[in-house]
């Protein structure tokens, strides 16, 4: 029993070869037609009609119907002793992946948070070819993936008006945080916003509709100046 809930450790030699044999092939276009494509466009144009109008997690709410599709089952491995950030233990951990997907004759899938994930890259395109580590499908993390997402934009957009509009919402020094991808749950709702008020303005323009009025918001019916008349 105490053989098979352990996990070998092999030695990891580090390789010079790197990330130097790595090539990015082209992608391959998507033929497939999605049915809610169109959903990001109703939701935009919808500030056109009426306002408020429902958020993006409301506008979900009135368009995903059925059952939910149950629960994910979970199972613990036996646990490494050594520090995760650890090349032999990372090494280690693909090893016994491999291993146990071969069994199954199953394609082994991994994720890491973004620190592991590097490490792990540089382990797997340093190994020889034919090496049973070339198969495995490294995958970032969910959560990294956004926040270096968002971290991109704050980066691309710094300098453009972009934080200042956010402090309009939000605390400043929340908003340094939320440009470089940290604080997800407001940089996700902030971009949402932001996204949406410009494409409702760049719509309204375009289609000639004017945007609603706000509850409580009165109409500006003032006549326009003539020439020569001052305010």
């Amino acid at each position: 029993m105490s053989m098979v809930g352990r996990v070998p450790i092999l030695f990891h030699r580090e390789e010079s070869r790197g990330t130097t044999a790595v090539t990015y092939q082209k992608l391959v276009t998507m033929t497939a037609q999605n049915p809610t494509a169109d959903l990001d466009l109703i939701w935009k144009t919808a500030i056109l009609f009426a306002s408020p109008r429902p958020a993006w997690s409301g506008m979900m709410q009135f368009v995903q119907h059925g059952t939910h599709p149950g629960k994910s089952s979970f199972v613990f491995l036996p646990m490494i002793d050594m520090s995760p950030s650890d090349a032999t233990c990372i090494y280690s951990t693909l090893k016994f992946l491999c291993e146990h997907a071969h069994r199954h004759n199953a394609i082994p899938i991994i994720t890491f948070d973004q620190p592991l994930w590097w490490k792990a890259l540089l382990i797997i395109e340093a190994e020889p070819e034919g090496s049973d580590l070339s198969n495995i499908v490294l995958r970032l993390g969910g959560f990294h993936t956004e926040m270096s997402f968002l971290g991109s934009i704050g980066h691309l957009m710094a300098g453009t008006g972009l934080q200042e509009v956010m402090e309009l919402v939000y605390a400043v020094n929340a908003v340094v945080h939320m440009m470089t991808g940290k604080a997800i749950a407001r940089a996700v709702r902030a971009h949402l916003l932001i996204d949406g008020v410009l494409n409702g303005l760049i719509l309204s323009d375009a289609l000639g509709v004017a945007l609603p009025l706000q509850p409580g918001e009165a109409e500006d019916v003032a006549p326009p100046l003539q020439p020569g008349e001052t305010e």
